[in-house]
């Protein structure tokens, strides 16, 4: 269940000054005792805290060797703010009780971020009201280009770079991203969030179509591990589908009526399907295969977005699939959805 992620939380990437950070804020109806600066790191870290007067609060630290993604919140745990601590004086503004009420600048990376989100903010409004396909692609291209925009001009420092990572995945192809890291300079080709963003785009270009397929196994029903190899080896098998899907999924669960008519259609023709599921319940992913008739492959480990073959396909969101032809073990096509499938299938196997 992909989204657009220009909100999604990332940790830091920096150049160096000598100044120092402060941070201030004077934010309409903030009614709490403490402001906590709080940086993620795949836990919830409190760097510092300071106390409310009169809806005001702030900061202060020696200078920073890299800029880095913060939040600032008033329980520890839910972020009202997210700034990007820098060198100089981060100012905080705004009504705290309306959403997406509190402003952010003062620093040259805050200013072009909180310019981004009022744009990014219109946007997601029209885009939201709107339900013509035709209107949504377009605003869609518009995003994609004002993004494109923003981080050819700010690949020297967190904004440009944030940019980037918050929407690679949405918009560009795995080589794609690959370039796009290369576009920016090695300090920040060199961080750590770029290296897993490479990392990642990487293994999405091993399965990508053309490549070989990779080899993956998870048990089924019956506690009896079932590798792909032994699937795609099946002599009356002449394409395989991976799919990846759970129960929970609902945009998985609405593709299940197009499966089931594409293997009722296809499957003596050499059609099958190894479901991989990301349930974590058994008792959820074996009363969801019966209740919709799929009467396909299906395999579990029962762990979710961890699993191995959900990691060997870096899969980052579900429905996930892959066409693999048997012949040569060549993957065809991707993340068919819908009538796509039965469009391609009927191209390769229909008569």
């Amino acid at each position: 269940m992909k989204r657009i992620a220009w909100a999604a939380m990332l940790l830091a990437t920096g150049a160096c000054t000598s100044t120092g950070y402060k941070i201030t804020g004077d934010i309409d109806e903030l009614d709490a005792e403490y402001v906590y600066l709080i940086h993620y790191d795949g836990n919830i870290n409190v760097l510092d805290s300071a106390k409310v007067e009169n809806e005001t609060f702030a900061f202060r630290k020696r200078a920073l060797e890299q800029p880095q993604i913060a939040y600032l919140s008033t329980d520890k745990e839910q972020p009202f703010a997210r700034i990007f601590l820098e060198n100089g004086t981060i100012e905080l503004g705004g009504d705290f009780i309306n959403n997406n009420g509190v402003t952010v600048g003062g620093t040259p990376a805050n200013d072009q971020m909180q310019a981004f989100n009022i744009w990014a903010a219109d946007f997601g409004d029209a885009y939201n009201i709107t339900e013509n396909p035709d209107d949504r692609e377009r605003l869609l291209d518009q995003y994609r280009q004002q993004m494109e925009e923003k981080v050819a001009q700010n690949r020297d420092n967190i904004f440009g770079m944030v940019l980037f990572l918050e929407n690679a995945d949405a918009f560009y192809t795995p080589q794609e991203i690959l370039d796009g890291i290369a576009a920016f300079p090695d300090e920040w080709q060199q961080r750590p969030e770029m290296g897993e963003l490479r990392q990642k785009a990487e293994k999405r270009l091993r399965v990508a179509e053309g490549q070989p397929y990779t080899e993956i196994s998870a048990p089924n029903a019956e506690g009896e591990t079932v590798t792909l190899k032994s699937v795609i080896e099946k002599k009356q098998n002449k394409y395989v589908l991976v799919d990846f899907w759970a129960s929970w999924c609902g945009p998985c669960m609405g593709e299940v009526p197009y499966l089931t008519a594409d293997y009722a259609k296809y499957h003596r023709k050499g059609f099958e399907i190894y479901g991989v599921s990301f349930d974590t319940q058994r008792e959820n992913w074996l009363e969801a295969i019966e209740k919709n008739r799929m009467e396909w492959i299906q395999v579990s480990d029962l762990a979710g977005f961890q699993c191995p073959a959900g990691e060997a396909y870096a899969v980052q969101s579900i429905p996930s699939n892959f066409l693999i032809r048997t012949s040569d073990g060549k993957i065809v096509a991707t993340q068919l959805r819908g009538e796509e499938l039965g469009e391609k299938l009927e191209e390769l196997l229909g008569e």
